[in-house]
């Protein structure tokens, strides 16, 4: 071949790479842009080399260009493959036949063909379904929302309903049906390891007179600072709550009677010691508390409260502000 029709073929493939419309370059294993002709620089931007071929294409074109690269770099060529280019953030991917050929260094050849441009209809269609695709996506997003507020709403409700359903409105403490629930729970236990429990029967003394003297409002304070001293008196291990009226039940694990009888001794003495009010009349309240302690094997939970509850009659007999013990 003579030396002139050689300059000719590198002359004509020079011009036909500049002038192409054709996406060319050379790429390295990772797809960023070693070199590229005009047409592909000029949707890069400059320079070529900071961004990968990969930026410029479509979500769903991006793992077919990556496997296109390994698959060229394994065995020495591969195509033709649809990838669809996107030449800014609100264009219409223009679709383009990809084919690649192995080259030196662990680098391929690209040349991408231009396919024909949608027509008219085919981009309204395009751009209808993108537009129906993202309103969509808009609705679930709002819908994923809504949907965990409202989730969040029906968990605050249940927390609520659990809290209305175990402890009393006005003092706070556990109810009737909540302390009750312990202790079958401390009973069970007490059973299985055969460890001592007791309980108190604590009354507030006079109460009745304070409702009819001060009103209802102020009986209710009354008890809502008894409940809170009571609670605060108490050993960590232990339980109280509101049994009914101006009753309380204090549970005690691993508490024979004679400890018992101790802790209700002093809860006594701190009651009558703490200073009430009734309409900003300094009172003086007092407790009367019946003491009980399970007979292992011998007990019903029923049981036991008719002891504890016949102790703190027997504390009232005694005249009031002091503990018994039950006695068979």
């Amino acid at each position: 071949m003579s030396e002139s029709v050689e300059r000719l073929i590198a002359l004509g493939g020079r011009l036909l790479i500049e002038r192409s419309t054709c996406l060319i370059a050379l790429i390295d294993a990772r797809g960023r842009v070693i070199a590229a002709n005009p047409r592909l620089r000029q949707l890069l931007g400059p320079p070529p080399g900071e961004q990968g071929f990969a930026a410029l294409l479509d979500l769903s074109s991006r793992p077919r260009f990556l496997t296109q690269v390994q698959q060229a770099l394994a065995e020495g060529r591969a195509g033709p493959t649809t990838l669809n280019v996107i030449d800014g953030p609100t264009a219409i991917p223009q679709s383009y036949r990809c084919h690649m050929d192995a080259a030196a260094d662990s680098q391929v050849a690209l040349l991408a063909e231009p396919i024909a441009p949608l027509d008219q209809h085919g981009a309204e269609e395009y751009m209808r379904v993108t537009s129906e695709l993202s309103t969509t996506t808009r609705s679930l997003q709002k819908t994923g929302h809504e949907l965990t507020q409202k989730q969040r709403m029906l968990e605050e409700a249940m927390a609520k309903i659990e809290r209305i359903a175990n402890v009393d409105e006005l003092t706070q403490l556990p109810n009737r049906r909540s302390i009750l629930l312990r202790l079958a729970e401390e009973v069970e236990r007490a059973e299985r390891y055969g460890s001592a429990i007791s309980i108190l029967m604590i009354d507030i003394d006079h109460f009745k007179q304070v409702n009819d003297r001060y009103g209802h409002p102020a009986g209710d304070e009354v008890l809502r600072d008894c409940a809170e001293l009571l609670r605060c008196s108490i050993r960590t291990t232990d339980h109280i709550g509101r049994y009914g009226g101006e009753e309380f039940l204090c549970l005690l694990p691993m508490t024979a009677e004679a400890s018992a009888l101790v802790l209700a001794e002093r809860l006594c003495r701190e009651v009558e010691r703490a200073p009430f009010a009734a309409e900003a009349t300094a009172l003086t309240m007092t407790i009367s508390i019946g003491v009980a302690e399970l007979g292992i094997k011998r007990d019903t939970i029923g049981q036991l409260l008719s002891h504890a509850d016949s102790a703190l009659y027997l504390a009232k007999e005694r005249g009031r502000n002091r503990a018994a013990p039950w006695r068979p």
